[in-house]
């Protein structure tokens, strides 16, 4: 008798373990938690699987409260201009700030926001945008370039030698077994091409054929990496903003 897999209960407690890594706080289901925050965190905001942790200065806790309370915070997440309206909520100039960018970091810049968001994808969710076009290279050849905490294979696209577009994962460990992040890069030249999602399809493949959860994080203004993950068949799981002073 064939055994159908219960991926909810495992996304479930993979959200329940990612909060607790990063909060040390349990919280259930549809709840919001708000605490204090030390040093030079202004507000830090966490999203996962219907959870929400809030971190914020003592003077900003009813301010957050009562803001949490008025919006769907999941749906404010998605937002690239979420930063600039909590800050202008809390009384700062949105001007002073700088979002950590997706691309090229400037030297002699000071990034205080962070803004990421996470997704998962099961075998019961992935869409296969898979091509013959993949080539797989693997740990022993030359081009090999990964370290070994990845997997021991790439998922390429090459044109006359010169690698283009790949991805590849690393396979979690401890109570994060069983799941892979993903990753994925395209050379600039060769973006807008729809490599990147094939490279990533086919490692994604690999990875949900096994019944393991990939995982796809990603900066919230990286709209093409947003777009690859939700073609594959990834389902949002929240995200995370920190502004630090």
């Amino acid at each position: 008798m064939k055994t159908t897999r219960n991926y909810s209960n495992e996304i479930e407690n993979f959200s329940v373990n990612s909060l607790y890594e990063r909060t040390n706080v349990s919280i259930p289901l549809g709840e919001t938690v708000i605490t204090q925050s030390n040093g030079n965190e202004i507000i830090r905001i966490i999203h996962n699987a219907g959870k929400t942790f809030v971190s914020t200065q003592q003077k900003h806790v009813l301010t957050i409260q009562e803001y949490v309370n008025a919006n769907d915070i999941i749906e404010k997440l998605c937002s690239p201009s979420f930063y600039c309206e909590i800050l202008d909520s809390l009384g700062y100039d949105p001007r002073e700030f700088l979002l950590e960018p997706s691309e090229e970091f400037l030297q002699d810049i000071q990034y205080n926001c962070i803004h990421m968001l996470d997704y998962v994808c099961t075998k019961d969710t992935f869409i296969s945008h898979t091509s013959d076009q993949i080539e797989r290279i693997c740990r022993g050849d030359e081009r090999f370039i990964l370290d070994d905490n990845f997997d021991s294979t790439m998922y390429c696209i090459t044109d006359k030698g010169r690698m283009i577009s790949c991805s590849y994962y690393k396979p979690n460990k401890g109570v994060f077994e069983n799941t892979c992040s993903m990753q994925v890069f395209s050379r600039l030249e060769h973006r807008g091409n729809g490599y990147g999602k094939m490279t990533a399809s086919a490692a994604t493949q690999a990875v949900v054929t096994e019944n393991r959860l990939a995982l796809w994080a990603c900066q919230v203004e990286n709209i093409p990496s947003r777009k690859i993950a939700e073609s594959l068949g990834y389902i949002l799981l929240g995200g995370e903003l920190r502004i630090v002073k």
